[in-house]
């Protein structure tokens, strides 16, 4: 059903919306006593830009909405802005703002300081002690201000390592995730070689645990099945050094 005004309800309309547009125009003028909270979030952008300048990558910056009812007198001079205590220099954070005066005050704004790089990525799921090969990763943008404990650009770096547990696809490879991988299993057949300056005396033994390389394990000596113990030097040579 159609919405009909009445004759003295559109005269008392066109009378309304002049008044209510010079009230609608008197409101949106800047009072030149209060604080511009545009200039107030600019402050704090330009500190993040300041803040995020040596930081590699691309840098993306977000600073939160304030209240537009927020009154605050205005600066003589431009606000200024610092970190808030505790706060981080990237991701999530907060910037305070300060006047000195005619009246001091501050206030604190949320900002998000993000950076993105070229990282590696999983293209598809890792069981645990499954070893990293080329078909199993994709370089891809990503967000790394939250990866505090590191990540991976270089897919070289991450190729021949084994995942320390399963791993889903699309998630980022970081140091945590990954280890040296299994040389030398437990019950596997090893050659030991016993160096010392000008010899080296080569013979079987069985390995007592799991090694990685460079790590040092225990073996059994077939042959004086005495245990002896040397660091894993390839998939199935264990050196011992006398010096």
């Amino acid at each position: 059903m159609p919405f009909i005004l009445s004759e003295p309800e559109r005269t008392l309309r066109c009378m309304l919306v002049p008044l209510l547009a010079i009230a609608a125009a008197v409101q949106a003028e800047p009072d030149p006593e209060t604080e511009s909270i545009a200039r107030i979030r600019e402050t704090a952008r330009v500190f993040a830009a300041a803040l995020a300048d040596d930081l590699d990558g691309e840098i993306e910056i977000e600073v939160g909405q304030l209240d537009n009812r927020l009154q605050l007198t205005r600066c003589a001079q431009p606000p200024t802005a610092q970190l808030a205590p505790g706060a981080r220099r990237e991701g999530q954070t907060t910037v305070q703002i300060r006047c000195a005066g005619p009246v001091s005050w501050s206030l604190f704004i949320p900002v998000r300081i993000e950076r993105y790089r070229q990282v590696v990525v999983l293209d598809r799921p890792i069981e645990r002690h499954q070893v990293i090969g080329p078909g199993d990763i994709r370089i891809e943008r990503q967000a790394v201000s939250s990866l505090s404990s590191g990540y991976f650009s270089d897919p070289q770096s991450v190729i021949g390592l084994s995942a320390r547990r399963r791993l889903s696809a699309g998630q980022v490879l970081i140091p945590a995730h990954l280890d040296q991988p299994v040389l030398i299993k437990r019950g596997q057949e090893v050659t030991l070689y016993v160096s010392r300056p000008g010899l080296v005396v080569q013979m079987k033994g069985v390995a007592l645990e799991d090694g990685r390389a460079g790590e040092r394990i225990r073996v059994r000596n077939l042959s004086s099945k005495r245990v002896v113990e040397g660091h894993v030097e390839s998939a199935d040579v264990v050196r011992i050094t006398v010096r």
